[in-house]
């Protein structure tokens, strides 16, 4: 440390500055604090000839400083530029002074000038004399360490350190000034806490501790709301004010606050801002944050301005005519969070490595193109949440695929996934199976019954043949919502994203069903799954596959020779599955293969209902016959489970099927262990639960039943019971008598 005691005696000062200047000296240093009246150009200026900017600034009035020496008695190379601004047509100009290129701590150098460069006035809190040694002995980390150890032992393990630097610390004691060689550092805890969160400064040669102040100062924020007019979900709906969060609002010099939930901001700013920021500093607006950013069409930002001080709020209120910015940018900020807090999922926007969606707006064409920035045509595609969360929807498809799924082949399947779960994802957000209403003319509406025409016949346009995967996908959530209420949409939801993403692995081309094909069904499958093992049951199966039968997508084109397992989708070579096809007939002979039988000509009723025959099932070449019914046992491992399926078209070399798997909700019931049941698929028994039972007590009344029979931690299969027929007391009678 370095002990300075002050001069010993005031020289008289002459200068050049102008007949009228003063000059006031501190009261310990005895150099100039204070030079006013000052009238008098840099030499570099040429008496107003060269004009002042922010490029030239920090070197023409260092040079000013060095020209003057004798009169402000500091070393202008100890200073480095810390801002230089224009307000009212004045330069105000601030240094922070160094010592060896360690910043002396709160010493501040300033002077103000006409637009031209006349200097006015000067103020300084400049240390002089400084010698002490730049080597610290003492570690940050150490540093860091003794600070904690000053909390109560309970507090300590949830303490961090949240920034330190090492700088030049002048402690003023009486009538002298120490000058220590100090680390700056804030402690904070895991949670915000103003008792917990202080500043330290600790002498970074001896360790100690010279001062310790809580870094919470409330009477110093520069705070406010931010809010904005937008359409509230459709762009006829009347405007609403709303608060916008995740916005960036930076205060001058002081750095980035982030508009809150409530869009409410504040930032911490220093006594020096205030001094040199009176009566007012900037706070500018722009529709920029972590998850969201909104340009114009030709790049550039929107962005609001205002005066602000600590004595008041300053708030903004985004407002305009065409109202399409501020929408977009409340309304991707909404997704992003809805991705991420329902979701769990956290998007990475693959073009920039943010996690920020980016649209730019007013642009001639009437539609919306998702993209790196998402553009948005006239007037209402920026105002409908709809269309807003489709596009998104696009960009989060886009990362998980690394592309567009199907784009820009527009009649195949795979583009209508593209369109079809851009819509899903969007209308799941709002809730309501209408897209795009009140944004152009007819809607899109996924609570349909459009149908699937099969592999070989499908030709139909990506928005068209969207609304049949996305109708599957819809009746999946309406299913799982009637189940376990509200909740069962964010099964829905979670499940058919982790299905893309599964599907995201598999190779291109990307279908519906065809087991042949990297296809959806089977990745749905594999997400719902809970123990890598599709044969023995996964949770959701029954939803799965009524969701997609109502859509006439359980579909399959079996080549000659190739085996079929229903209840997983997948294809073999005659071995494994239900059953095979071989020249003409299906044949169940293999390995655990149990049987087929065809119950002819039987019309079209809904496979859902189809009578299932108790005998007559053959393991040996049933003729294929296009318009035949026919009955499969599902394979040994899956017990009492039958295929429905029936023949839609058959050729020399393969067959057309369409199918549904039978008495799957009770396909298991997994690993009961204190009478718990892990995520059993039973839909039915929440509608068939007797008197008031509810759901959960109904499947303890199944648990109970099979542990007190001994079956305890067991897999045991209930599928013979036909549960869209038999109401729950038959079921579990029959169930008791089968256990005893």
């Amino acid at each position: 440390m370095d002990i300075y005691k002050g001069r010993a005696k005031q020289e008289e000062t002459k200068t050049q500055l102008g007949d009228n200047v003063r000059v006031t000296r501190n009261r310990l240093t005895k150099i100039p604090e204070r030079v006013v009246e000052i009238d008098a150009y840099p030499a570099s200026l040429k008496e107003g000839e060269v004009p002042v900017s922010k490029e030239n600034a920090e070197l023409t009035f260092k040079a000013f400083f060095q020209e003057h020496k004798a009169v402000f008695e500091i070393e202008a190379e100890d200073l480095k530029l810390v801002s230089a601004k224009k307000i009212n047509k004045r330069w105000y100009v601030k240094y922070a002074q160094y010592y060896k290129d360690i910043p002396v701590h709160h010493a501040i150098v300033g002077l103000d000038a006409s637009e031209h460069g006349k200097v006015g006035s000067y103020a300084a809190n400049y240390y002089p004399d400084i010698d002490v040694p730049t080597d610290p002995s003492l570690s940050l980390e150490e540093a860091t360490e003794s600070a904690i150890n000053t909390y109560e032992e309970k507090d300590r393990p949830k303490l961090a350190r949240k920034e330190g630097n090492l700088i030049i610390y002048p402690e003023k004691i009486e009538d002298q000034i120490t000058y220590h060689l100090a680390w700056k550092l804030q402690i904070v805890g895991d949670e915000p806490d103003p008792e917990i969160e202080k500043y330290f400064i600790i002498d970074a040669l001896d360790g100690k501790i010279i001062r310790e102040y809580t870094a919470r100062f409330p009477d110093a924020q520069v705070t406010g709301t931010v809010q904005g007019e937008v359409y509230p979900a459709n762009p006829t709906d009347p405007v609403s004010t709303v608060p916008l969060k995740n916005e960036y609002v930076e205060i001058e010099d002081e750095g980035m606050a982030t508009t809150n939930s409530a869009g409410h901001y504040q930032k911490t700013v220093s006594w020096l801002w205030q001094f040199m920021n009176w009566p007012y500093g900037d706070a500018t607006f722009t529709l920029n944050g972590p998850y969201a950013r909104v340009q114009n069409n030709n790049g550039t930002n929107y962005t609001e301005t205002r005066n602000c001080n600590i004595s008041s709020p300053c708030n903004l209120t985004w407002t305009a005519t065409d109202r399409d910015h501020i929408n977009l940018f409340y309304h991707m900020n909404l997704f992003h969070d809805w991705l991420e807090n329902e979701l769990g999922y956290s998007w990475t926007n693959p073009w920039d490595g943010t996690s920020r969606f980016n649209a730019r707006v007013n642009y001639t064409f009437n539609n919306a193109y998702a993209g790196d920035p998402m553009q948005f045509g006239t007037n209402n595609y920026a105002r409908s949440s709809d269309v807003i969360y489709h596009e998104c929807g696009h960009n989060v498809l886009y990362e998980i695929y690394g592309d567009w799924i199907g784009f820009p082949s527009t009649h195949i399947e795979a583009y209508a996934m593209d369109e079809g779960f851009a819509d899903y994802f969007a209308c799941s957000f709002t809730n309501d199976s209408r897209m795009g209403e009140g944004c152009f003319g007819s809607p899109r509406n996924l609570n349909n019954n459009d149908a699937y025409p099969g592999k070989s016949s499908y030709n139909i346009e990506g928005h068209s043949g969207g609304k049949i995967i996305a109708g599957a996908a819809w009746q999946l959530r309406q299913r799982l919502i009637n189940i376990y209420g509200g909740p069962g949409a964010r099964i829905a939801d979670q499940l058919l994203l982790e299905a893309h993403q599964i599907l995201s692995t598999y190779p291109r081309d990307y279908y519906f069903s065809d087991p042949h094909e990297s296809n959806l069904l089977s990745a749905l499958y594999k997400a719902a799954d809970t123990d890598n093992n599709l044969l023995n049951g996964f949770p959701y199966f029954n939803d799965i596959q009524h969701a997609f039968h109502a859509h006439s997508l359980l579909q399959a084109v079996l080549d000659d020779g190739d085996s079929f397992d229903f209840s997983t989708n997948t294809l073999g070579n005659f071995t494994g599955g239900d059953l095979y096809y071989y020249q003409g007939e299906f044949w169940a002979n293999n390995l655990n293969q149990q049987g087929v039988i065809d119950l002819g000509n039987i019309g079209d009723p809904d496979m859902t209902t189809v009578n299932l025959p108790t005998s007559g099932y053959t393991r040996f070449g049933v003729s294929a016959v296009s318009g035949h019914t026919y009955v499969s046992k599902a394979q040994q491992g899956e017990l009492d489970s039958y295929i429905v399926f029936r023949v839609t078209d058959i050729s020399a070399s393969k067959v057309n099927v369409s199918y549904f798997y039978r008495f799957s909700p009770w396909w298991y019931v997994a690993n009961l262990n204190s009478k718990e049941i892990h995520r059993l698929d039973c839909h039915w028994v929440s509608q068939m639960a007797p008197g008031n039972k509810s759901y959960c007590e109904s499947l303890q009344e199944v648990a109970d039943l099979i542990e007190h029979s001994g079956y305890n931690g067991c897999y045991y299969c209930l599928s013979r019971y036909d549960t869209d027929t038999q109401t729950l007391p038959t079921v579990l009678a029959n169930l008791q008598e089968d256990l005893t």
